[in-house]
């Protein structure tokens, strides 16, 4: 994070810098009209503005160059700060895209995990409710078949709860390993 410090240090520096160069300018230039006014020789002849004229105008121009090379410098730092910017934030975006992209992939992953196609229909696949659905089919049988015998002994129901358990034992078994 001391880079980011840094960087903000600079860049309050540079507008600093900035806003003192052009407050100059704007005080050079009001100057600059002042003098640019023009005034009659005669009224000026024998005053004391008649002697420093010279030297204004000539500071003026001095001041002038010395903005210009102020303002060339700053928007030389400026670009320097802007490019090393620049880079940070596209490695930051490049970072936030492989991001998503992970997340984007992992959803889609547990998203599809229970799903089947059945054509161009994707559904939902609950295995403890196909062996279920088994069951009651198998048990219908019986039933059908008459064989009570089978339906009233215990080793057929216990054998119907071991059978569900299993089937949701297996289901954990498979999410949990495709999660690792």
């Amino acid at each position: 994070m001391s880079g980011g410090t840094t960087k903000d240090d600079v860049l309050g520096r540079v507008e600093s810098f900035d806003q003192s160069v052009r407050s100059l300018e704007k005080r050079l230039r009001a100057v600059e009209r002042r003098l640019s006014v023009e005034v009659p020789a005669e009224d000026v002849a024998g005053t004391v503005f008649e002697l420093q004229q010279p030297q204004v105008s000539g500071d003026v121009r001095a001041a002038i160059e010395t903005i210009n090379k102020l303002k060339a410098e700053v928007e030389e730092l400026r670009s320097l700060i802007e490019g090393s910017i620049r880079q940070d934030i596209d490695k930051l975006s490049d970072r936030l895209e492989t991001a998503l992209a992970k997340q984007d992939e992992k959803l889609r992953h547990i998203e599809d995990r229970n799903r089947i196609t059945i054509g161009s229909i994707r559904m939902p696949v609950e295995l403890s409710g196909i062996m279920g659905a088994m069951l009651l089919f198998i048990t219908g049988g019986l039933i059908f078949a008459g064989r009570w015998d089978i339906l009233r002994s215990p080793y057929f129901s216990l054998g119907l709860g071991l059978v569900l358990a299993l089937a949701v034992l297996f289901k954990f078994y498979r999410v949990n390993r495709k999660a690792d």
